[in-house]
């Protein structure tokens, strides 16, 4: 007997051939899915211990975002004057503003209580999977163990890592290199382990080729993958080219042999015609960050043309202010189809591919998530459709989930065989707890942070 049939919802099963069941179920025995198809056909072939009935809703696999920096939910609501010599530019704004005042004066406790908030925000919107990228040099050693506690008791699938960088010394490089290794060792060698660790770089501007080709053996060592940033400004590629005397960030990479299809790379924005010839050679998946992109004013990703070379493309939620897919999949689509004026751009089909099995692919877990399909991981969401007038009259059901849900339309959400979030309210966290926490730290750490000036012009610490 199975644990779960969720049955008679529109199901969306973002299999290989893009199943869309009218009346369908999916049944569910320990933390994998058993079965998938027609709600008739499946309740003749299987008994389970609960029935869950998603009449006038729809089933999808959970959201998966390639992308995250979950810490930074204490940080996103912030009044922190902002200093018009570094506002304007990119590079002026991370390394003079952002470092300090940000990352710099992040404690621990900051990194396990955003973690928390972040995870059950995202959950109650339906992601059940994120990858992380932890900032803050001043947290080592310890954060990755205190971002997988947080992952551990809220019960979202994660994918952790620590930016490694030698923007402050090449012992701090170190130490981050050791804090993404220790961490892994720790996670990934757990059978059926939930929380996870990856190889974390911030960029090639702030690492040392020696620094990156670590991180590179690791991640080898441990088939565990590697996040990084990638061509996100034009500081970043400018630095790159008259440093290393090459085309740009991708170029050098390649030339140090660190690209591969394990590589998450967050933005990808600033890159050459030659380059994207370079990054599908690599297969290298790109996060594509639209929403965090646009906020600071950084430019568009190529994410449209990589697609048309069947590139991995997901979507990164990236540690702006609301962790909600079906936001990210709206967005992504006026965004595109304002900058290229073409009306036919990421149809609903491709938004809700990009929101699942795109960010699985990127990951390199595509046979373990992103689609409802038997053997697969039982990550589930239930959207509820049902007398709302914004979702009314819902003839395309897919143009009302890519485009017109939101993430309270979310009903319940299944994480490795588990309900975490059941009627809209989260089960494993204390909801109203959590938020009176959030708000005393966020504004102790805000308070240290308008305190602590702006850094003056940043070089690596070896020129």
């Amino acid at each position: 007997m199975a644990d779960f049939i969720i049955e008679n919802g529109f199901l969306v099963t973002m299999d290989g051939s893009n199943r869309v069941i009218e009346d369908g179920a999916v049944v569910v025995e320990g933390n994998k899915i058993l079965a998938v198809g027609k709600t008739s056909e499946i309740k003749k072939k299987h008994k389970a211990k609960e029935r869950i009935n998603a009449k006038g809703k729809a089933i999808l696999p959970g959201f998966v975002t390639p992308h995250n920096h979950m810490y930074n939910s204490l940080t996103r609501y912030m009044d922190i004057p902002l200093e018009p010599e570094v506002a304007a530019d990119f590079g002026s704004l991370l390394t003079r503003w952002w470092w300090p005042k940000i990352e710099d004066t992040c404690t621990k406790q900051d990194v396990y209580t955003g973690v928390l908030l972040a995870a059950a925000e995202m959950l109650k919107n339906g992601i059940t999977c994120t990858a992380d990228l932890q900032e803050g040099q001043n947290l080592l050693p310890g954060a990755l163990d205190l971002a997988g506690r947080a992952c551990d008791e809220t019960g979202i699938r994660a994918f952790l890592s620590f930016e490694t960088t030698d923007r402050v010394s090449l012992a701090k490089g170190k130490q981050g290199l050791r804090e993404n290794e220790n961490f892994i060792k720790k996670r990934n060698y757990r059978k059926d382990s939930r929380v996870q660790g990856m190889m974390g770089v911030h960029t090639c501007f702030s690492c040392t080729p020696e620094t990156l080709m670590k991180a590179r053996e690791i991640a080898n060592r441990h088939r565990c993958g590697i996040q990084i940033h990638i061509a996100q400004s034009t500081y970043e590629v400018e630095m790159i080219k008259r440093k290393y005397k090459v085309g740009g960030s991708v170029e050098f990479l390649d030339s140090l042999g660190f690209l591969g299809p394990d590589v998450d790379a967050a933005h990808g924005i600033y890159i050459s015609k030659k380059e994207l010839e370079i990054w599908q050679r690599n297969d290298v998946g790109l996060s594509f960050n639209i929403k965090s992109n646009a906020f600071y004013a950084n430019g568009l990703a190529p994410a449209a043309e990589l697609l048309r070379r069947n590139c991995k493309v997901g979507l990164g939620i990236d540690g702006v202010n609301i962790y909600d897919m079906f936001e990210l999949m709206t967005f992504s689509m006026a965004m595109l189809r304002l900058y290229y004026l073409d009306g036919g751009m990421l149809p609903a089909s491709q938004a809700l591919y990009l929101a699942t099995m795109g960010g699985a692919k990127v990951l390199g877990k595509d046979r373990e998530i992103g689609s409802l399909e038997a053997g697969k991981k039982a990550d589930i969401i239930i959207v509820d459709f049902s007398g709302k007038a914004k979702l009314t009259p819902a003839q395309n059901k897919l143009d009302v989930l890519a485009f017109s849900c939101r993430g309270p339309d979310v009903d319940t959400v299944m994480v490795d065989g588990k309900i975490i979030v059941s009627n809209k309210e989260i089960l494993t966290v204390d909801e109203e707890r959590l938020i009176e926490r959030a708000k005393i730290q966020a504004a102790r750490y805000q308070e240290r942070a308008i305190k602590t000036p702006i850094n003056p012009v940043w070089k690596l610490p070896t020129c």
